[in-house]
């Protein structure tokens, strides 16, 4: 048929993501599961080319009235059937079931908003999107429509899913239409891209708008009125839980629209059993609880085996109890004794019973003779029926226990260097793990049953057969100790930088806690400290433990608790105390907060009818910890941490890390913390400036092949500082978590930018055009440079002395920039009072008080009258006294700097070339930050003395500036 044209697909629509950044389609691979119909065709080669944004249409495209530009947002609405072929860069035809509607910008994929005619194209999309094909009758109909005809009985699960969830079922309701048309399909929650994460981001943030505009829609009458509270409310939950996580709340809906169609499917599919449903595609969960399943329907039928087996055994036994008797009787007839009291006519008659008897003897022999060949071969069918449940029970448990679980715990390691991460997980774990030990205690019970069974009937077994039931209960058994102890974990890890004599918590939980009778009888856990080596000890074999640990801790022991409404086995320290601490020698150039330690938790349980049947101990450790007795080793712990998580391998012996890493591995990890503390992570230019405060070289290099060592990272000082590159990187990133992140948050700050190229950036601008920047020597500082012209009309570059953490605590950023009417634009051309407005806290209200005193504010003054090079006067807010040398202004004017000129005569300074903390005369043990917090010391004589000192180590070119200074200050 002309105009027609079908597509396979795995998982996702005809129309990929990539499809609207190149223009071309992206179905290459044709995947041969589900068979749907594309909602455009396109008849040359069969594929659909996307639709286009407004600002890529060709100069005719848009021949027909018909389609028309609306809104500011861009969006093009094909409005007629028949003329929608302006939208495609082809013309051709669309096909008359849906047109399409494009918003948003060029690069995001369309929404499909519903339309009356396009019968099936969502619903095959859908279907497509979650791997099941509807059947044809219900075609015309959306997932919801179909859902609310299911049995009273499914609709109560699909209340309870939702309920669960978290997701009001009011949600699901009125805005089924919305949620269905979401292409939930082309986002892997399981290992996201960016590109997931930012799509996954827009449609959290479109799912609140349409609450919050549905809730201002519904009409003030009273019968509204709690509609229109519940929509608000769920939009203030949304933007609270799921705005920094929106991966969780996407997993959520697919979750719960893939168990719609799980429950769809069984219902219109009567006849189609649990294992042969098709799965929703990226929903690993009903895939693992398929497979379970699927376990669990073999042990029912190893069940029935064994039962069969019983009711054989049963019949045997009667049966030999009745030859038994008829041996017996045989042999009283055959007693002299006994004949010798008989007259000849009851001789006769005994006689002949006596035949009667031999004749059923014989019978029951044969009756026999066959129960005990059925026997032997239904326990040996039991026997390679369980062999082959236990093989899929070890398969099962290596999905769950070495692959997911392993995986939980990998996440929960990169959680703590601030990477996404979803709690959630654990309970479809603990789910997981429960169905699977269930299974597996049945299976060691069915085994214990076939042994009773064989010991009641001792049978040979024919020739090359052997007794394998030993060995399945041994089999079974590692399996359900390799469970039991594998799902002892720690829920909540404790710091990693853990600081003596500071109270902290953990969570430890037992997986299979809520099974398997352990919680009747709650188990005692006991946390200890232990060093790397004895941790490597631990992990060599049974009966390693360590016989002493290396520190005390207080209140590290209680019993496990059973939470009866959740399900868990676990116990919480809320207030362990770490009181002291043995280190180990120190190893060449490794510092204290290079050194690891961990905390064992450790307890002990019994499983079984009987205390002596299956005794457990169990034990796990935490992830590595820094022990600190100081704050001021707090940087250098995070690092070791940092380290650790990020680049430890699985299965590694505790605590190996390679000693250097891929640059683009470590300056993602940089990213990811520090997106996690500022809510925004590092752009490319930022990380190819990181790269060149270690490799040296230009932010145009390429540093994908770049090795960064350990030394490098934290131990050797960047060239010509007292700093490491980890200290200068630690302190801009808990500057900005602490004073700045609303500004970094919206893009305000470029931060990790040179001087240089800030230079660059700046010289093209308007007069007054500023930005800020991280300091590259003083570390934790942050800078403001701007474009200003002196009284000569010649443009210069000018830097504020950076700013501390210590100056924010007296006026923060977005006041300061407000006091200085230098500054006009953000660069490149942002009004400054729209980037920073938003940021500014201090109010004041000069009238008198209640008490008769005026209400005053700290401001801000950079007087730059004399822009020329000549001495600046200033006011500095954490120096107030008058009279203060030119060397203490906040200004750092060109003059007083070596300068540089360009070609085009614009004239920047280099300021920042000189750290404070290497000034002659301040010395090593006073930092920027712990200066003006010595009270003993004369500020204006130490700067004027530091001056004097500095004034003979400085190059020639600099000696006449200080000279200059006022000494008498």
């Amino acid at each position: 048929m002309e105009g027609a044209c079908s597509y396979t697909a795995l998982h996702s629509p005809p129309c990929s993501t990539n499809m609207y950044n190149t223009g071309q389609p992206s179905c290459e691979i044709v995947y041969r599961r589900v068979k749907i119909e594309p909602d455009i065709c396109y008849q040359s080669n069969g594929y659909m080319p996307p639709p286009m944004a407004p600002d890529r249409f060709s100069e005719n495209s848009c021949r027909q009235s018909q389609c028309q530009y609306s809104g500011p947002d861009r969006q093009v609405n094909c409005m007629t059937q028949e003329n929608s072929t302006s939208c495609y860069p082809d013309r051709t035809n669309s096909c008359s079931k849906m047109s399409p509607h494009f918003s948003g910008p060029p690069d995001s994929p369309p929404s499909y908003p519903s339309h009356s005619g396009y019968d099936n194209s969502m619903s095959s999309s859908m279907s497509c999107v979650f791997g099941m094909q509807r059947s044809k009758k219900n075609q015309g109909m959306s997932i919801w429509a179909r859902t609310q005809k299911l049995p009273q009985d499914k609709l109560k699960h699909v209340s309870n899913l939702y309920e669960g969830s978290q997701i009001p079922i009011e949600v699901r309701h009125y805005f089924a239409e919305w949620i269905e048309e979401q292409p939930w399909g082309q986002i892997d929650e399981n290992n996201p891209s960016q590109q997931d994460q930012m799509f996954a981001q827009q449609i959290v943030q479109k799912l609140i708008e349409e609450l919050e505009n549905r809730a201002m829609e519904l009409p003030q009458q009273n019968q509204y009125f709690l509609l229109r509270l519940k929509f608000q409310d769920v939009a203030n939950q949304f933007r609270t839980q799921y705005s920094q996580n929106p991966m969780e709340l996407v997993q959520i809906f697919k979750r719960n629209l893939a168990m719609e169609e799980t429950l769809l499917h069984q219902h219109e599919n009567p006849d189609a059993s649990p294992i042969e449903a098709p799965m929703p595609a990226f929903d690993k969960d009903k895939l693992i609880m398929a497979k379970i399943d699927g376990v669990g329907a073999k042990v029912n039928d190893s069940d029935k085996l064994v039962k069969e087996l019983t009711q054989k055994q049963e019949v045997f036994t009667i049966n030999y109890q009745k030859q038994l008797q008829i041996n017996s009787q045989i042999n009283q007839t055959q007693s002299e004794r006994y004949l010798a009291t008989l007259s000849p006519e009851e001789i006769q008659r005994v006689t002949e019973a006596r035949k009667t008897l031999e004749k059923q003897k014989k019978d029951f022999e044969t009756v026999l003779s066959k129960g005990a060949q059925t026997i032997i071969s239904a326990r040996l069918e039991i026997a390679d029926t369980l062999s082959k449940n236990f093989d899929d029970l070890e398969e099962v448990r290596q999905l769950v226990v070495d692959q997911e679980l392993i995986d939980w715990k990998r996440k929960q390691q990169l959680a703590g260097n601030g990477a996404p991460f979803n709690p959630s997980l654990l309970e479809n774990l603990q789910k997981w793990v429960e169905s699977t030990v269930d299974l597996v205690w049945r299976s060691r019970q069915q085994v214990l049953k076939l042994e009773g069974l064989c010991s009641r009937i001792p049978l040979q077994l024919p020739d090359g057969k052997e007794d394998v039931v030993s060995k399945l209960n041994n089999k079974i058994t590692g399996i359900l100790s390799s469970i039991v102890t594998s799902t002892f974990i720690v829920e909540h890890q404790p710091p990693q930088v853990l600081k003596r004599d500071s109270r902290f918590s953990a969570r430890v939980r037992l997986l299979v806690g809520g099974r398997l009778t352990i919680h009747l009888t709650p188990p005692t856990v006991t946390a200890s400290i232990i060093s790397e080596a004895q941790a490597k000890l631990l992990l060599r074999g049974p009966n390693r433990h360590p016989d002493n640990c290396c520190g005390k801790i207080l209140n590290n022991s209680g019993l496990m608790e059973f939470h009866q409404q959740k399900g868990e086995l676990s116990i919480e320290f809320r207030n362990m105390i770490l009181k002291s601490i043995k280190r180990a020698e120190k190893r060449g150039t490794e510092a204290v907060t290079e050194e690891k330690f961990c905390i064992l938790f450790q307890s002990s349980f019994h499983l079984g009818m009987t205390v002596n049947e299956l005794q457990f101990e169990v034990w796990t450790i935490s992830l590595p910890v820094v022990v600190t007795v100081h704050g001021n080793q707090e940087c250098n712990a995070v690092a070791t941490v940092l380290w650790d998580n990020q680049f430890s391998e699985p299965g590694r012996m505790p605590f190996v890390v390679p000693e250097q890493v891929p640059w683009p591995e470590l300056v993602k990890m940089l990213d990811v913390k520090f997106r996690s503390l500022t809510e925004r992570g590092l752009t490319h230019e930022n990380k190819q400036y990181l790269a060149t405060k270690l490799f040296g070289g230009t932010i145009d290099d390429n540093f994908s092949s770049k090795m960064v060592s350990w030394s490098a990272f934290n131990r050797d000082p960047l060239p010509n500082r007292s700093h490491t590159f980890w200290e200068w990187f630690y302190q801009a990133m808990k500057l900005t978590k602490e004073h700045l992140r609303g500004p970094w948050k919206e893009g305000f700050i470029n931060g990790f930018i040179s001087k240089q190229d800030s230079q660059r950036l700046l010289e093209k601008c308007h007069l007054g055009t500023f930005l800020l920047r991280f300091s590259d020597n003083f570390i934790g500082g942050i800078t403001i440079a701007w474009l200003a012209e002196d009284r000569n009309g010649k443009k210069q570059i000018w830097n504020l002395q950076p700013f501390s953490a210590k100056d924010f605590q007296i006026l923060g950023l977005a006041e300061r920039i407000n006091d200085l009417p230098q500054l006009h634009f953000l660069y490149p051309d942002i009004p400054k009072q729209a980037a920073f407005a938003r940021f500014m806290t201090q109010t004041t209200h000069h009238t008198a008080t209640a008490d008769g005193y005026v209400q005053h504010k700290i401001q801000m003054r950079c007087d730059t009258a004399d822009m020329n090079g000549s001495p600046v006067a200033s006011e500095n807010p954490q120096t107030p006294q008058p009279g203060i040398s030119d060397h203490d202004s906040p200004l750092m004017s060109p003059s007083n700097a070596v300068n540089s000129t360009t070609g085009d005569g614009t004239n920047y300074m280099d300021m920042d070339q000189y750290d404070l903390q290497e000034l002659p005369g301040i010395g090593m043990d006073y930092t920027a930050d712990n200066v003006f917090e010595l009270n003993d010391i004369n500020l204006s004589n130490f700067l004027v003395e530091a001056a004097m000192n500095f004034s003979n180590n400085v190059p020639s070119n600099l000696n006449g500036n200080i000279s200059n200074m006022d000494s008498s200050t």
